[in-house]
């Protein structure tokens, strides 16, 4: 379950950068006069995988008589992307409303630009922080084991009393809670 989970990650992120050029394509064909199924051919076949092989999904399940909406949510089910839940809801307003699709893709495709690029620079920001986590976190197992190759029967005495064995326990609880807790902070949505 862990492999499927790092693997299902790894898709998501994948696709959620192709989504950017994959709207540049949806838009630019569109411009030129193509109909909404024939731009996403266009990105199916322009594409590598997984956007490319989902865009094909997408229309072998309208050639195959789904409606365009039905389809666009069947890929949303599948790939559970905010980004690409933005597009959808923007692909199924303009087919009931009307209006410039191209405009509204552009649009959302420099919003996903700043949003990729804010998320960078949040993580490099963060980045000091996390690792300031990791050593504090080691900082005591590093320093018990070195402590125990110093002066094995000091420490073995931690270990042999009820009150050392408490002491560990509190210290393992505070070390773990000030990691979680770093972990916290630096986590930032955007």
């Amino acid at each position: 379950r862990l492999y499927l989970r790092r693997q299902q990650a790894a898709r998501l992120k994948a696709f959620n950068e192709q989504l950017e050029n994959a709207l540049s394509l949806l838009v630019s064909s569109l411009r030129s006069g193509y109909s909404m199924l024939q731009s996403m051919e266009g990105v199916a076949s322009e594409l590598p995988d997984p956007i490319g092989s989902e865009f094909a999904r997408i229309v072998r399940e309208v050639g195959l008589g789904l409606c365009q909406e039905q389809a666009l949510n069947n890929v949303l089910k599948r790939v559970e992307s905010d980004d690409l839940d933005m597009v959808v809801t923007a692909i199924n307003v303009q087919h009931e409303v009307g209006g410039n699709l191209a405009e509204i893709l552009d649009t959302i495709s420099e919003t996903i630009r700043e949003r990729v690029r804010i998320h960078g620079e949040i993580r490099v920001l963060t980045a000091q922080q996390m690792y300031s986590g990791y050593v504090i976190t080691l900082l005591p197992f590093v320093m018990a084991l070195l402590l125990f190759m110093i002066n094995k029967p000091y420490m073995l005495q931690l270990f042999q009393d009820a009150c050392g064995l408490a002491a560990v326990g509190v210290g393992l609880l505070m070390v773990g809670t000030g990691y979680l807790l770093i972990r916290k902070i630096v986590r930032i949505e955007v």
